[in-house]
């Protein structure tokens, strides 16, 4: 998550919460905080990713594998499981409103800043406005 080392903008209050479901906040703290990049291991590790493939080729077959296995289940239970979960995740955070502060990001000098650098490929000068 190195949104505070590129582009200058922020998670929404919804996506931030699925962080803090997944691997708590303080991790999510710390994550944001440093906008370090993670290693497959570690997003492993942490439950951002199911597994990890060595090669292209690997990757393919067990899309292939996982693809076919989903296939033969009821499609009626994975649609309700998907929608539920959807629907959990949305009452986690239906009182909070953050359009403010995304605003304020988005919206700010530093975010224009942030993506001219970014396309130039060049480190951003922040000033926190």
């Amino acid at each position: 998550m190195p949104v505070a080392r590129t582009l200058g903008n922020c998670l929404s209050v919804a996506s931030l919460s699925r962080f803090v479901s997944l691997i708590g906040a303080a991790r999510t703290t710390e994550m944001m905080l440093t906008a370090r990049l993670i290693e497959a291991d570690e997003a492993r590790s942490l439950g951002f990713l199911n597994e990890v493939v060595d090669t292209t080729e690997a990757l393919d077959a067990r899309v292939d594998e996982l693809a076919r296995s989903v296939a033969a289940l009821a499609p009626l239970t994975l649609r309700v499981t998907k929608e539920q979960m959807r629907r959990m995740r949305a009452a986690m955070i239906a009182d909070v409103n953050d359009d403010d502060l995304v605003a304020m990001c988005y919206g700010s000098e530093d975010f224009r800043q942030g993506v001219k650098a970014f396309v130039a490929r060049r480190p951003p000068q922040w000033k926190g406005r």
